[in-house]
């Protein structure tokens, strides 16, 4: 055999190899015996797993707009116990969270902010990512581990974790 028959034979393995290789890759079946595709199955697994999950979502939105409620049945009951003491009630302690917010090394604002919005600390974690994407504050986040409670403002947490003056 001469050496241009050789490489036409290598051509057509490789492509031949390559063919089969992208049937396998789409799923296309091109008369070869294959094992049945559960991919039916794959799909009717998952369609009861959404739905599973879309209950659990419903459910739970269902517990959160009746904690609003009890929370403003509790706010009632204790301005009127206030109001019998004489004494005003600017912010019950108990709507303050806390959290101890954990800072390493190579820790990006996205990430921080995410934190104390998950920890109920901040409403709005863009509004602290970009706050913290000031010139001011950027680059200066200080490793370490931060009490941090929802009566600070965004800028005097911004303060506390880059080590900026009060």
């Amino acid at each position: 055999m001469n050496k241009s028959a050789i490489r036409a034979f290598g051509i057509a393995l490789f492509l031949v190899g390559a063919s089969l290789a992208l049937a396998a890759r789409f799923d296309l079946n091109i008369g070869l015996p294959t094992k049945a595709s559960s991919h039916t199955e794959n799909v009717e697994k998952l369609q009861k797993k959404l739905e599973q999950a879309n209950k659990e979502i419903a459910l739970l939105k269902g517990q959160v707009k009746q904690a609003p409620k009890e929370t403003t049945q509790k706010t009632d009951a204790t301005e009127t116990k206030a109001k019998d003491n004489h004494e005003s009630v600017d912010a019950p302690a108990a709507d303050v969270a806390t959290m101890t917010l954990q800072i390493y090394n190579g820790i990006a604002p996205y990430s921080v902010a995410k934190k104390l919005e998950d920890g109920g600390i901040i409403e709005n974690s863009v509004e602290m990512e970009l706050l913290l994407a000031n010139p001011k504050y950027s680059r200066s986040l200080q490793i370490g581990s931060y009490e941090i409670n929802s009566s600070m403002s965004l800028e005097e947490i911004a303060k506390l974790i880059t080590g900026k003056k009060q």
